[in-house]
């Protein structure tokens, strides 16, 4: 039987069979034609080989930007006439031309020439038209709000609910406690201005109710609290970038991931997103994206109906409870806020997200205007904020205040291309000098500690006749134990009887 030389495009697909019909090396060498060493190879490096295809943006095309610097001026300049288009301002194609020129002046690149020939590829590169702008941008328009919210149902004809998405990103200040002093310490959060200790999160959720996994941008590709660890196994999908930003880049890395989960699962879906520069407009296999009326999203996006709120209220919640718990052993209230890892937000992250009730995420995709307005009250997290507001009385704390203090925090770059570069420049000599984080290490260093500990939490569990800790750290021991197992070389049975 002749051997097929697999492409990307093969290995992303045998990778997709082995993980979702299971199925054996074997069937795969005869699916595909291929060698066993292939098969191997592709299993091996599957994150390798995901990620190239992800980041692939020609989807298998080979003619692409050969000049790397080039490559850097066209994708900028692309980030830049987002930015704008999503002011609504005009650009005509000299705009786009000087904008490279000063890019790749700005860049020190001497031989790049934004001639009508580049343009006319950067333009199709890009799929960008040329179409008559009418109006500007203005607060939000209620008619505007009408005329989209009975567009709405033609749109979504055809798709369960389960199939109709919305994304949005919301900005976190992972250590703020409730002291404005400590809160606002560092910078500000407006103006698009860059604090120290943020992250990006970016929800997202069905109209059916489902959440799925959160993506968090952070400023380290590995801060120092994710030291010896699998990032791949973090509750939630982890990026970087040096202002912990949404951009187009990974944007699309994550729409593309999407995709190719409703396509093992031979779905197709609806997905709509704002209008910020950093969501691209590209076509996908099993998605079809849709941008909402632009000025319109405080009403129209269902994430900010409710859903990114109540996500906040329980992260809230969680490092509030830690904070009182570590109360006795913190001197101070900045002291406890140091001692907040990227790891303690990314765990309390995805817990709040998992709190997050499905008539919730329904009832916001409801008010948004996508289902029928009967009902409307949003499931909002009583319990956390009865807790909360318990809480905080002894610390004179607005809980509102304190759930809502970083809204307005910037998510994604509004700039003009020079400016970028220079911030970029400016970030570049300081990427990792500002992580406050502490660089303990951790006293479980092997399974047989671990094991220990949790028997011993299983014991205290009883004693306190807590049934759901009970319940918990029964569980974690077994998977303890099982992971142990897995984890240690197989012995001869004879060893134990010796």
């Amino acid at each position: 039987m002749p051997r097929t030389a697999l492409t990307l495009s093969d290995k992303v697909k045998l990778i997709e069979l082995k993980e979702t019909q299971k199925l054996s090396t074997k069937e795969l060498i005869t699916r595909f034609k291929c060698g066993k060493t292939q098969v191997y190879d592709a299993i091996k490096n599957k994150e390798k080989i995901m990620d190239d295809w992800v980041n692939s943006k020609n989807s298998g095309k080979s003619k692409r930007v050969k000049n790397p610097l080039f490559e850097q001026i066209d994708q900028k300049l692309y980030e830049w006439f987002n930015s704008v288009r999503s002011k609504n301002l005009p650009i005509s194609g000299p705009i786009l031309q000087t904008e490279a020129m000063k890019l790749a002046e700005k860049m020190n690149v001497n031989d790049f020439k934004a001639s009508n020939g580049w343009l006319e590829k950067f333009k199709k590169r890009h799929d960008i038209v040329w179409k008559q702008v009418s109006g500007e941008a203005n607060d939000v328009n209620q008619e505007t709000v009408e005329e989209w919210k009975q567009k709405i149902s033609r749109l979504i004809a055809g798709y369960e609910a389960k199939d109709v998405y919305n994304a949005d990103e919301t900005g976190l200040f992972f250590k703020g406690i409730p002291t404005k002093s400590l809160v606002m310490k560092s910078e500000s959060c407006s103006g698009g201005k860059k604090a120290k200790d943020r992250l990006t999160v970016l929800m997202c959720g069905s109209m059916a109710g489902e959440i799925r996994k959160p993506l968090v941008i952070g400023k380290s590709k590995k801060p120092r609290c994710f030291k010896n660890m699998d990032i791949s196994s973090l509750p939630v999908i982890w990026k970087f970038n040096k202002k912990a930003w949404m951009t187009t880049e990974i944007m699309e890395q994550w729409l593309r991931y999407f995709n190719a989960d409703m396509r093992s699962q031979n779905r197709n879906v609806l997905m709509f997103l704002d209008n910020a520069a950093c969501h691209p407009k590209i076509e996908l296999s099993n998605m079809k994206i849709l941008m909402l009326p632009p000025n319109t999203t405080s009403i129209t996006q269902p994430m900010d109906q409710g859903v990114i709120y109540t996500f906040k209220s329980y992260y809230r919640k969680f490092l509030l409870q830690s904070l009182l718990c570590k109360m006795d052993n913190c001197s101070s209230a900045h002291q406890f806020a140091k001692s907040i890892s990227v790891l303690d937000a990314v765990n309390w992250i995805a817990l709040a997200c998992n709190n997050v009730k499905a008539e919730c995420v329904r009832n916001c995709f409801r008010k948004a205007g996508f289902l029928s307005n009967e009902g409307t009250n949003i499931d909002l997290p009583e319990n956390a904020l009865k807790e909360m507001n318990e809480e905080c009385v002894t610390a004179n704390v607005d809980v509102e205040d304190f759930i809502t203090f970083d809204s307005k925090l910037e998510t994604h770059q509004t700039y003009d291309s020079v400016t970028f570069l220079e911030d970029e420049e400016k970030e570049e000599e300081n990427d990792d000098n500002d992580d406050s984080e502490t660089n303990d290490e951790p006293k479980i260093k092997d399974f047989k500690t671990a094991i220990s500990y949790l028997e011993d939490l299983q014991k205290f569990s009883a004693m306190i006749s807590n049934s759901n800790l009970l319940e918990l750290t029964t569980k974690a021991r077994e998977c303890a134990e099982h992971a142990a197992l897995k984890h240690k070389k197989q012995s001869n049975i004879k060893n134990y009887f010796s």
